[in-house]
C-alpha cells in the first residue's frame, strides 16, 4: 500500500503534469482532463468517464471559469473514491474471508 504522504504527492503531480500542457500549470482544460482520465485511470474507470467528459467538466467548474482548478480536481479524486469504494465493497459481498 502506498502511505497517505504519497499518495497525496501522486495526486498533486498528475494535476501539474496535464495542467501544465497548455502553458497554465493552474487548470485543465477539457482536452487535458480527458487525456488524464485516459492515460492515468484503470480501464473500469475509464470506461465510465469518458462517455461523460462534457458532463463531468460542467459538473466540476463551480466557477464556471470553463476549466477545472486544483480545488474542483480534488472534489473529482473525492467522488471517485466513493465510486471505487462503493465497487469494492460491492464486489465483496459474499466473501467469507478478506478479498484480495
Amino acid at each position: 500500500l502506498t502511505c497517505p504522504k504519497d499518495a497525496l504527492a501522486v495526486m498533486v503531480d498528475i494535476f501539474h503534469e496535464y495542467a501544465s500542457k497548455d502553458g497554465n500549470a493552474h487548470s485543465l482544460n477539457k482536452g487535458e482532463f480527458k487525456e488524464m482520465i485516459n492515460k492515468s485511470a484503470v480501464k473500469q474507470i475509464k470506461i465510465i468517464m469518458c462517455n461523460r467528459i462534457q458532463k463531468l467538466m460542467i459538473d466540476l467548474d463551480s466557477d464556471k471559469s470553463g476549466e477545472i482548478d486544483f480545488s474542483e480536481y480534488m472534489t473529482f479524486l473525492a467522488s471517485l473514491a466513493v465510486v471505487c469504494n462503493e465497487y469494492l465493497l460491492e464486489s465483496m459481498k459474499g466473501c467469507q474471508k478478506p478479498c484480495k
